[in-house]
């Protein structure tokens, strides 16, 4: 059954499929917003331009015991609830970010989310080397 309000899903599907091309343009696009989206708040929610820890505003999840990526993830629900309340109700109450906004947001925390990992993966690595260099 489809729920009420649902009118993504309730109405015709009448769409005219994106080309391979148009979806290429609007990855580029996309990212190209997404990374000047991402350098403009890193600056704001990590302690302005002068700031050395890029990851600062999610390291403290872990004063309250949370990994940071699971901080990120908190978020991107977050971005997805809000794309599910547009999916419902036609419209957004917060007049001042989109519905792509909340699509941007989504990408730049999964980048984020990866380059966490990616720095605990090489922080591992170099345990591990020097672990086996002691022995």
């Amino acid at each position: 059954m489809i729920p009420a309000g649902n009118w993504l899903l309730t109405r015709p599907l009448k769409i005219n499929f994106m080309t391979l091309e148009e979806l290429k343009k609007l990855h580029d696009k996309t990212c190209a917003i997404c990374r000047e989206v991402m350098v403009k708040k890193n600056s704001d929610y990590t302690g302005g331009t002068k700031a050395k820890n890029i990851f600062a505003n999610f390291e403290s999840a872990r004063y309250l015991g949370i990994h940071p990526v699971q901080g990120i993830m908190m978020r991107i629900m977050d971005k997805i609830q809000r794309i599910n309340s547009f999916t419902n109700d036609k419209e957004l109450q917060v007049p001042n970010e989109s519905v792509y906004d909340a699509c941007e947001d989504i990408v730049n925390y999964a980048i984020l989310a990866k380059a966490i990992l990616t720095e605990e993966r090489k922080e591992l690595a170099k345990e591990n080397e020097e672990i086996v260099l002691a022995d």
